[in-house]
């Protein structure tokens, strides 16, 4: 008699999107980090997102390439991320669009402020998405 296979339940996002303020202390600034993490966690590697970015004039591009493996000897488990730090910045709105291996795509707006307790303003984010976006 065979058991059978029990896969786990689909997950409602493919990947997470943490923005939040942060500071560096070794530069002494502040920065924006857009930290990317999958919700599928890894048994063998803890992966490293490839993603390609390009941040001109208001804009931010994150391009989804694939996975990378890790570049250490020492095998560990857990979620593949990547992380942008935008050091230059101004307190005004941003566009973002994010695009998934010629999958999938797409765009939303937030804003920066001044403020300690909220940061990051999310504008309007599409219903349908394969991104959860986080901004605390």
């Amino acid at each position: 008699m065979r058991t059978k296979k029990v896969k786990p339940p689909p997950k409602k996002y493919e990947y997470i999107l943490q923005i939040t303020k942060e500071f560096d202390s070794i530069q002494k600034k502040e920065y924006f980090s857009f930290r990317f993490l999958t919700t599928k966690e890894f048994l063998t590697f803890r992966y490293i997102l490839n993603i390609e970015t390009e941040h001109k004039d208001g804009v931010l591009n994150f391009e989804i390439l694939g996975f990378k493996a890790p570049v250490s000897d020492l095998s560990n488990f857990g979620a593949a991320e990547y992380e942008y730090k935008m050091y230059d910045f101004d307190y005004v709105e941003y566009s973002i669009s994010v695009h998934r291996k010629d999958v999938d795509s797409i765009k939303f707006k937030i804003s920066l402020q001044k403020s300690k307790s909220a940061p990051v303003k999310l504008g309007k984010f599409p219903k349908e998405s394969f991104i959860e976006i986080k901004t605390e």
